[in-house]
């Protein structure tokens, strides 16, 4: 029994010593600022994403209707069929358009790292 109290005695006094200070007075207001920052920044992200779908998928039926109808004219652009100009922009286009998917594909299935 005695030994017990003096196990007790020796636990509260190492509990009072084992007190951790603070290192400034506003530590927990400016942890807390961190947080609602970092949580309005993955949230402001996410509307980022949304709406870099939402642009690809408009510029993408915009591209081919507009590539569509230039392709019923039969005009020369500098002696050139505007049908074999079309081509070639076609192909440029389709390629920005494979990579900005393939972006926006990592962008938005990334994976969550820690730090």
């Amino acid at each position: 029994m005695e030994q017990l109290e003096k196990e007790d005695k020796l636990l509260k006094s190492l509990m009072k010593h084992s007190r951790v200070e603070l290192p400034f007075q506003d530590f927990e207001i400016r942890l807390m600022d961190k947080i609602h920052q970092e949580k309005k920044h993955h949230q402001a992200v996410k509307n980022n994403v949304r709406y870099a779908w939402l642009f690809f998928f408009l510029g993408l039926f915009l591209g081919l209707f507009i590539t569509n109808l230039t392709a019923q004219f039969d005009q020369h652009f500098y002696g050139i069929p505007l049908k074999k100009l079309g081509i070639g922009l076609q192909f440029g286009i389709v390629l920005i358009f494979l990579f900005q998917f393939e972006r926006l594909l990592g962008i938005t299935f990334r994976k969550k790292t820690k730090n």
